[in-house]
């Protein structure tokens, strides 16, 4: 009994501290996947994490340049390494911040050996 008691204050604390939302951004075109996830908390803090995957014919590239860009800012990666045909867009995080909502929509520009593809990321909802 005093183990579900725990369990039952432990729930209750940590179901108050997720006040926020996750947002699952998504676009392929014939040569790229791209996944863009934004955590939103407390109104002005986000954390976002991405992946852009290659999954075209021909072999992958080495290397990529890419920028991504939406209404509250911009990142941006030079000179990639792809790793198994996909690299990471790191972590990044702002307090304070104007946050990307559910309805933004992300452009996305990746060149890769003198070729060039956009692609406009959304949440299909």
């Amino acid at each position: 009994m005093k183990n579900f008691t725990i369990l039952v204050i432990l729930l209750i604390v940590l179901s108050g501290c997720s006040d926020g939302n996750r947002y699952n951004f998504t676009d392929s075109t014939e040569n790229w996947d791209v996944f863009y996830d934004v955590d939103v908390s407390a109104g002005d803090e986000q954390r976002t994490t991405g992946t852009i995957k290659y999954i075209g014919k021909e072999p992958a590239p080495k290397t990529i340049d890419y920028k991504i860009e939406y209404a509250t800012g911009v990142a941006e990666g030079m000179g990639k390494s792809l790793t198994d045909g996909s690299v990471s867009t790191g972590n990044d995080a702002c307090t304070g911040c104007s946050v990307i909502q559910e309805d933004d929509e992300i452009a996305v520009e990746i060149t890769w050996d003198g070729q060039k593809e956009k692609l406009v990321l959304t949440t299909g909802k």
